[in-house]
């Protein structure tokens, strides 16, 4: 392949200065003799190679990285002493070898000298249009990567945001249970065992399917059951066809506790708490209205966290409705290729 651009060049740089020379020049043929053209391949083949290594030796000693200005400078002075110099030297040489008693015209030479020092710029200008192309190539591969990093340090800040609380109250409840009923305290524990084991097994996830998360629900629902009795109702109506689809993990622990926190629970006032969904792309919770007279002052950590996490994770965002007698979260239901952090997604659980 070398050997064929070589070629090339050395035919189109003669035929290039026939062209020059018939233009000065009535009498000049716009071929040239074969030896030209040979001449020319043979020069082509030396410059070419020692510009190959000057050009090493500049990476080696001047590279770009450290003083680009300076290696501009340096690789002009370089590259077109070099070319100008070989087309001379080599040019005289060839033509006292094979044409000892040929006429050398003094202008034609300067032509020539002209001619190589216009290309050896370009040489030094498409080194340099190459260098910056690749590492404006470079620079994207590396600004894409670390938006990516910090988007995934971020969500990994945000994760380990989500810690249960509401382990103080159920051990709680399993106390008085333990002398109440021990049949109950022991499904209790069982179902209390399963929480916590989704959450640790789920701690490395971006996403779970609907279904797990569901799942992860039930348990989570009893032994909120057990600790309200029939003061808790919990409404559920989700179609099985969208099991599949994804949601963010723990996001339905959040908005099920937010609702307990918030709202007076009692045999009176039990607190409804409804999950459903919405079309085939959105999961709706919630909750009868019943704010408690001294409230528990809000942090909103949990409704927060859900809404940096999704936009983190997708485009798609969480809306939140406080008015008439309900309070109402919807929140996307997620495809893969609803994902941002694609490498995230595609990474093993620990």
């Amino acid at each position: 392949m070398m050997l064929v651009t070589i070629l090339i060049l050395g035919i189109f740089f003669q035929f290039s200065l026939d062209v020059i020379f018939s233009l000065l020049y009535r009498n000049h043929s716009l071929f040239s003799h074969i030896y030209s053209y040979l001449v020319s391949i043979g020069i082509s083949f030396v410059i070419i190679f020692g510009l190959i290594n000057l050009t090493k030796w500049l990476n080696r000693r001047y590279a770009w990285e450290a003083s680009p200005g300076n290696r501009f400078y340096l690789q002009v002075i370089l590259v077109t002493a070099f070319v100008i110099l070989m087309v001379m030297i080599l040019r005289l040489i060839l033509n006292l070898a094979f044409n000892p008693d040929g006429f050398i015209r003094f202008l034609d030479e300067v032509i020539v000298t002209v001619y190589f020092f216009i290309l050896s710029l370009l040489i030094v200008f498409l080194d340099l249009g190459i260098n910056l192309l690749n590492k404006w190539r470079y620079s994207l591969v590396q600004i894409e990567r670390f938006k990516n990093e910090n988007l995934a340090a971020q969500f990994e800040m945000l994760r380990m945001q989500v810690n249960p609380h509401f382990l103080f109250n159920s051990l709680n409840t399993l106390s008085s249970l333990i002398y109440q009923d021990q049949d109950t305290a022991s499904n209790f524990v069982r179902e209390l065992s399963t929480v916590y084991r989704y959450i640790l097994e789920k701690r490395k996830s971006e996403v779970v399917t609907l279904q797990e998360e569901m799942g992860f629900s039930e348990s989570f629902q009893y032994l909120l059951a057990l600790r309200f009795k029939n003061k808790l109702i919990f409404e559920i109506d989700i179609d099985q066809k969208l099991w599949g689809k994804m949601i963010v993990p723990l996001t339905l622990q959040i908005l099920v506790e937010n609702a307990v926190k918030h709202n007076i629970v009692s045999a009176k006032n039990p607190l409804t708490i409804s999950i459903s969904n919405e079309g085939t792309d959105t999961l709706v919770v919630s909750n009868t209205f019943q704010k408690k007279s001294t409230n528990t002052p809000s942090t909103g950590v949990g409704l927060e966290n859900i809404r940096s996490r999704l936009a983190l994770l997708t485009g798609k965002k969480m809306e939140v409705d406080e008015s008439g007698q309900k309070y109402t979260v919807r929140i996307p239901l997620l495809e893969k290729e609803d994902l941002k952090l694609v490498e995230l997604y595609g990474r093993k659980e620990d």
